[in-house]
């Protein structure tokens, strides 16, 4: 749809957010989580056994949960979309970088379940800043949480049984 009048189309530009559009966004966020929240509890109490069978029929029950959990679902998704906005938002800002190789193997997966052995970054990538170095990523390849967690159960299930143990001879010399 050509025209013969010099009048520039708005759509063609860009405006950026403002601070203010941000600011309100990012609090946007904030209310949502809290929905969020209210519409997970929700869910959850229309499951719970604790409610007394007469209060409400299954059917009435399936139904709030239906509600609650469609709230949630569409909820997080509008959480998603502003967030992924913001984000494009600083990108194109340059307040942080543009990684498009990060952002296809993210869509794409990876051998390594889906995330690529981290580098550190060449310029500005001290031990301070840490650079790309992906902390979660090394713990995670790192058996010794493992480890660790395991000798704590073991050590925990040594002390139960210990205690059975001492219960049962007190217990059978009375």
């Amino acid at each position: 749809m050509s025209s013969t009048t010099s009048v520039p189309e708005t759509p063609a530009t860009f405006q950026p957010f403002t601070k203010a559009q941000h600011i309100q966004q990012l609090n946007d966020i904030d209310k949502s989580i809290t929905q969020l929240l209210q519409s997970a509890a929700l869910a959850l109490k229309t499951l719970s056994a604790t409610q007394d069978a007469t209060e409400a029929p299954i059917s009435e029950r399936k139904e709030a949960f239906q509600k609650a959990s469609e709230s949630y679902l569409t909820t997080l998704q509008k959480v998603d979309v502003i967030l992924r906005r913001n984000i494009y938002g600083l990108e194109e800002a340059n307040i942080i970088p543009v990684d498009k190789k990060k952002r296809k193997e993210a869509a794409a997966g990876s051998s390594m379940g889906g995330k690529p052995a981290p580098e550190v970054e060449a310029a500005g990538g001290d031990v301070a800043s840490l650079g790309k170095l992906d902390i979660g990523w090394l713990n995670s390849r790192s058996g010794r949480v493992g480890r660790d967690m395991e000798a704590e159960l073991w050590e925990k299930a040594r002390s139960f049984l210990e205690s059975l143990e001492a219960e049962g001879k007190s217990g059978g010399s009375e």
